[in-house]
């Protein structure tokens, strides 16, 4: 906060200068913004700013941020200064309040030049306050150009490019974009949505759509990197640890030269009381390329770092733990499947109660039970082996394009009961149900209506999988956040179920997953598992031990040498 005396110091200087050009003068002799006021009207707003003094409407939905704590940003300053960082020109995207630039002219002595852009009117008049406070206290004999812009759209001032053409030695661009989507900003109808180029090189429908969704964070920081690392210097940007993971990710594509890359790990709970894991993302930019990154923390100096990025044309989560067990990736023999998608949960799915079925909207349901299948949720597969289920699902097509008319003269009552509740499934938002037959589902074919079934969660932070029976005679099916192997053969899925679940498969599967992303477990994850090659490396022994000590209080079952050979073969 500006403290009072501050205050009365600011307004008399404001009072004594009548002319904005003399004004700006002094303003930049005090601050080093070289234009502090472009106009007279904008001297007469920050003056009533100052006058009528409030707490700021921090829109922070709206733009996305989170204002950087001035602690944070000492610390962080003071890390990259005792980590050999020089800078003489900062480049601050998304200045919000300023923090970064106020600690950074306080820890950086080599600073000469400061470039600041921020879309938001209130922020750029707390910076300045701020930064006439600091004056107070501290001599400013650095140049700071500051500029009221989207960055997604700004044009760098031909007076900096003439600056670091000719004088700057060593840059660094930094700052704490914001952390939400481009989606979650389009539905507030934010202006501070960047325009949809295809900086990823995509192809395709993903081009089309930049692949629907992304984070504002990663296309500023993509920005930055791709219009200034020909020049010597580093970034340093606070963002989510999925950002990080999708820039390293990506950086093949994107065609990014950066070294020395980091992720330096903060407490994202205890610095701006959110749950998403964050840090520092550093990185030198040179013409030497490197494709992985080193993870860290900002508080502790032996904190233990691993590493992530690509290992032999392979993307993986722990490149050192990846060595151990990289045998195992390739293509699974098996398709691994979702589950059905059906976006209706309130009409679809069927609870049993007391032997009677509920909808989601606790309606008593009464229909044919030919298309009605046990339905298996995520949450359930927290136990090893499924045999019963409390729910049911409404199937109404055993292959994509099939037509559903047939259930109005086969089954009259699940039809009357489907039309009854149209309007939950004809106004499904979704794109793919468009040009579909009606009350169409998705994550449906042969596979699904085989018996037996192996099936992991994709949500959860452990690879747990489940054998699935079976119920009353009908197969199960699973909900889409669900990926299963399907089989005919009990015995198939039985043994690829223990093979899941030993712990070198586990540990191998952590090698791949990113813990921090919203479904850690992907079917492109689960496809790399080379379960024969697995299967290879036991005995019937080993197999059989693993089976006994850990799963056999599950399911009692007895198989032999000759089973796994023929599982092998």
């Amino acid at each position: 906060m500006i403290s009072g005396d501050i205050l009365i110091k600011i307004r008399a200087l404001l009072d004594n200068y009548k002319n904005i050009d003399y004004l700006n003068q002094f303003l930049k002799q005090r601050t080093g913004i070289l234009e502090f006021f472009p106009s007279t009207q904008e001297t007469e707003e920050f003056k009533q700013c100052v006058n009528n003094l409030h707490l700021i409407n921090e829109k922070a939905e709206d733009l996305g941020d989170f204002q950087t704590p001035t602690h944070l940003t000492d610390r962080i300053c003071k890390y990259l200064r005792d980590n050999g960082t020089v800078p003489d020109t900062i480049i601050e995207p998304t200045c919000g309040l300023g923090t970064f630039i106020l600690s950074s002219l306080k820890i950086f002595p080599s600073l000469k030049y400061v470039y600041c852009v921020e879309i938001q009117k209130e922020y750029e008049w707390f910076f300045k306050l701020y930064l006439l406070q600091q004056s107070f206290e501290q001599k400013v004999n650095v140049d700071i150009e500051f500029h009221r812009d989207n960055i997604f759209t700004h044009r760098f001032s031909n007076k900096f490019t003439q600056f670091l053409n000719g004088f700057s030695k060593n840059i660094l661009i930094l700052g704490n974009p914001p952390w939400v989507t481009n989606t979650e900003l389009s539905v507030l109808n934010s202006d501070n949505v960047p325009y949809k180029s295809n900086i990823k090189r995509d192809r395709g429908i993903e081009a089309i759509t930049g692949k629907g969704n992304f984070d504002i964070a990663e296309y500023i920081i993509i920005q930055m990197i791709q219009q200034f690392s020909n020049r010597p210097g580093k970034i340093a940007m606070l963002c989510k640890t999925s950002v990080m993971k999708n820039i390293i990710r990506d950086i093949r594509k994107t065609n990014l030269k950066l070294s020395n890359i980091k992720s330096v790990l903060i407490d994202t709970k205890k610095e701006f009381n959110i749950n998403a894991k964050g840090g520092l993302f550093l990185a030198d930019f040179g013409t030497h390329a490197e494709n992985f990154c080193t993870i860290s923390s900002l508080y502790e100096k032996n904190y233990p770092s691993k590493k992530f990025g690509w290992r032999n044309d392979k993307f993986v989560s722990n490149i050192d733990l990846y060595e151990n067990y990289k045998y195992m990736d390739g293509k699974s023999p098996f398709v691994w499947r979702q589950g059905v998608k059906h976006d209706a949960a309130k009409v679809m799915v069927l609870s049993i109660k007391n032997n009677n079925m509920l909808n989601g909207l606790q309606e008593e349901v009464r229909v044919e039970e030919a298309l009605l299948f046990p339905f298996i949720k995520s949450s359930d597969l927290k136990t090893p082996v499924i045999r019963s289920s409390d729910r049911k699902i409404i199937i109404t097509q055993t292959s994509l394009k099939e037509e559903t008319e047939y259930i109005a003269d086969k089954y009259p009552k699940l039809w009357k009961y489907l039309i009854s509740h149209s309007k939950h499934l004809d106004n499904r938002k979704s794109v793919i149900y468009k040009k579909r037959p009606r009350f169409s589902i998705f994550g449906i074919g042969d596979y699904a209506f085989k018996p037996y079934k192996v099936a992991i969660s994709g949500f959860y932070k452990k690879s747990n999988f489940s054998l699935i029976f079976p119920i009353n005679n009908k197969p199960a099916m699973l909900d889409d956040t669900c990926y299963y192997l399907f089989f005919d053969n009990f015995k198939d899925a039985f043994i690829t179920w223990i093979i899941l679940n030993m712990d070198f498969t586990k540990e191998f599967l952590s090698a791949l997953v990113f813990l921090d992303s919203k479904r850690p477990y992907t079917k492109d994850i689960l496809m790399r598992v080379q379960i024969f090659k697995i299967a290879e490396s036991l005995t019937y022994d080993g197999l059989n031990n693993f089976y006994q000590e850990h799963l056999a209080g599950y399911i009692e079952y007895n198989f032999n040498e000759t089973d796994f050979i023929s599982y092998l073969h």
